[in-house]
C-alpha cells in the first residue's frame, strides 16, 4: 500500500485540485478565488509529511517554525501588494503589445489544454532565469541566502522569501501571460498548477517522482537544490517544471549515493555551507542580505 501511495500522492492531489479548480468556475466563480484550493491543501500536506516523512527528523523543529509561520502572512502580504503594483505597468505593456502586433496575442482559440500548456512553458521561463541569477548574481544572492537557510525541508519554508526577492522575481514571472494576455480562466489553472507543484516541492514527503522528474520541478530535485554544498544547489531552478533546466542543462538528480538507498542530500546535508552565524529570526533574516559581508566573517570566525 505504501509503495502505491508514494507513485500517486501527487498525481492525484494535483488532478483533484485542477477538477476542483474547474468546478469553481463552472460555478461561477471568479478566478482568483482558486487560491482557497492552496490553503486547503497545506493541512492535508503537513499531515501526510507526519505520516509518509522523507527525512523523520525534519518532521522536528529546528528552532524555525515560528520564523517560517511568519513569513506565511508576511510573504503573501508583500507578494499580493507587489502583483497589485505591477498590475498597471503590466496592462500598459500589454495594451502597447496589442497596438504594435494590430490585435490580440494570445492565442485565445486554441483549445484549453492547448493554451495553458503554452502558459506552462512561457511563464515557466520567466521564472527559471530570475531564480538562476539570484544564485549567480553576488548580490541578488544575499537576499535569496535567506531562503536556502532552512536547516530542513518542509511544507512550511516554501513561504521564506525575502521581499527583496519578491520584487526582483515577482515582478520578472509575472510579465509573459500578464502581457501577452491571457485569459483569467486560464491564469487560474496556471496557478493552481504552481501553488499544489510548490507545496510538493518542499514537502517533507517521502513520495515517488517517476516521470515527473522530467516535468515537475519537485521533491527530490529540489531538496538537491536545497543542498548545503553550492555546487549542487546551482541547479534545478524551475519554479514548477524542470523543462527548462533540462534545455539549460542545469537538471541535478544524480544515482543514489548508497545503492538500494534514496538519493537526495541528508538530513544535515542543507541549508548553506560554512554560513553558521546566519541569523534563524524572522527580524534578524530581513537585515541579513545587507549585511552579508559581516555575516561571513561571523561565520569564519572561531567559536
Amino acid at each position: 500500500m505504501r509503495r502505491w501511495i508514494r507513485h500517486i500522492v501527487f498525481p492525484t492531489t494535483l488532478a483533484a485540485a485542477l477538477l476542483a479548480a474547474r468546478g469553481l468556475l463552472a460555478y461561477g466563480s471568479a478566478p482568483e478565488t482558486v487560491i482557497v484550493l492552496w490553503f486547503a491543501l497545506m493541512p492535508c500536506v503537513a499531515a501526510v509529511e507526519r505520516w509518509l516523512p522523507r527525512h523523520p527528523e525534519w518532521n522536528r523543529s529546528h528552532d524555525d517554525a515560528t520564523t517560517d509561520a511568519l513569513y506565511l502572512p508576511t510573504s503573501l502580504i508583500v507578494a499580493g501588494g507587489l502583483s497589485a503594483l505591477w498590475a498597471g505597468l503590466h496592462l500598459w505593456l500589454a495594451s502597447e503589445l496589442e497596438a504594435a502586433v494590430g490585435g490580440p496575442v494570445w492565442p485565445s482559440g486554441w483549445p484549453i489544454p492547448a493554451q495553458l500548456a503554452l502558459a506552462c512553458v512561457a511563464g515557466e521561463l520567466f521564472a527559471y532565469w530570475p531564480h538562476r541569477w539570484m544564485h549567480e548574481r553576488r548580490f541578488l544572492w544575499r537576499f535569496h541566502s535567506v531562503h536556502h537557510s532552512s536547516q530542513r525541508v518542509y511544507w512550511l519554508n516554501a513561504l521564506r522569501a525575502h521581499p527583496g526577492e519578491h520584487l526582483f522575481r515577482g515582478f520578472i514571472s509575472s510579465i509573459p501571460l500578464a502581457v501577452l494576455g491571457a485569459s483569467p480562466e486560464i491564469l487560474a489553472y496556471w496557478m493552481v498548477i504552481g501553488r499544489v507543484a510548490g507545496l510538493f516541492q518542499h514537502a517533507n514527503i517521502d513520495f515517488a517522482l517517476g516521470p515527473f522528474a522530467w516535468i515537475f520541478s519537485i521533491g527530490e530535485l529540489h531538496r538537491w537544490h536545497h543542498s548545503a554544498q553550492r555546487h549542487e544547489a546551482d541547479h534545478n531552478y524551475g519554479d514548477t517544471f524542470i523543462f527548462w533546466d533540462t534545455v539549460f542543462g542545469t537538471r541535478f538528480l544524480p544515482e543514489p549515493k548508497v545503492p538500494g538507498m534514496p538519493g537526495g542530500p541528508a538530513a544535515d546535508a542543507v541549508g548553506i555551507d560554512g554560513l553558521r552565524a546566519f541569523p534563524t529570526g524572522w527580524l534578524q533574516q530581513q537585515w541579513a542580505p545587507f549585511r552579508y559581508a559581516e555575516i561571513e566573517r561571523e561565520s569564519r570566525s572561531p567559536t
